[in-house]
């Protein structure tokens, strides 16, 4: 009888899909380095990738970094002194820095772990499962299809990988920062040509925290996807190997 599998390549349910993938760690700490939180999402640690999402949501507005950073970025360096509070700033800084480190760090881990458990053949590999509450399932997915849903709406890319937990954490935060930032009011205004108004309306404390929320589930979205595929084609050539191959198939060798 042999060990049983030390590592899982992925988890499938009902409620939450999750894969050990083989990632970039420069961009892992990037993404981090983007926004707090980021990076863990991108290698699956969803945990802490929320609890740090809402430190940034939390401490960047008592300190208020966003709005120091647009008075900056257009030249009002005296009012991005005023408004910027020291404190919270100092205590931002500590977890944003600790956080770009530590998800380089794992990134580098997780990747020495998919690399071990790609190799471990015997492993029983489920894309199905059946619960009370829902179907959890990998799928065959359009890279392109998934990546225009979550432009067009970002949370509900989410429903493509199983993922309800995300899902709803996204939808939350997406729903506070455009109605915070009042996006869509400054949206109208922009299309009625009242460019004035829009500006005066859009708050940049709320409204910077935007970009890098939605590039980022455009990237997380096909990187998943990309995996979500390969880990579906592997299930499904183990299984036809084991079960319907003959022991003693030639297999093709390379040059052949």
């Amino acid at each position: 009888m042999g060990l049983p599998n030390r590592r899982k390549l992925y988890t499938v349910n009902s409620w939450s899909n999750n894969f050990l993938k083989l990632t970039n760690p420069w961009i892992v700490a990037w993404w981090s380095a983007a926004f707090p939180g980021f990076g863990y999402l991108l290698i699956g640690d969803f945990l802490l990738g929320f609890i740090l999402m809402l430190f940034e949501l939390a401490v960047n507005n008592f300190a208020n970094i966003n709005s120091s950073i647009f008075y900056t970025m257009i030249g009002d360096y005296d009012k991005a002194k005023e408004v910027l509070d020291k404190k919270w700033f100092l205590t931002y800084m500590a977890i944003y820095i600790f956080a770009i480190f530590d998800s380089y760090r794992r990134a580098v881990e997780y990747n020495k772990a998919y690399i071990l458990a790609y190799r471990e053949e015997k492993q029983d590999l489920n894309f199905f499962d059946l619960a009370p509450l829902g179907v959890g399932q990998l799928d065959k997915i359009s890279p392109a299809n998934s990546v225009i849903w979550a432009g067009l709406s970002s949370g509900i890319s989410s429903m493509y990988f199983k993922n309800i937990p995300n899902l709803i954490f996204s939808l939350f935060w997406l729903s506070i920062l455009s109605y915070k930032s009042k996006l869509f009011e400054g949206i109208y205004y922009s299309f009625i040509m009242d460019f004035p108004r829009a500006k005066a309306v859009l708050d940049p404390q709320w409204l910077l925290f935007l970009p890098s929320v939605y590039v980022f589930i455009l990237y997380h979205t096909y990187f998943t996807n990309i995996y979500s595929n390969k880990f579906f084609d592997l299930t499904l050539s183990r299984f036809l190997k084991k079960e319907f191959q003959k022991s003693d198939f030639p297999m093709p060798r390379r040059g052949d």
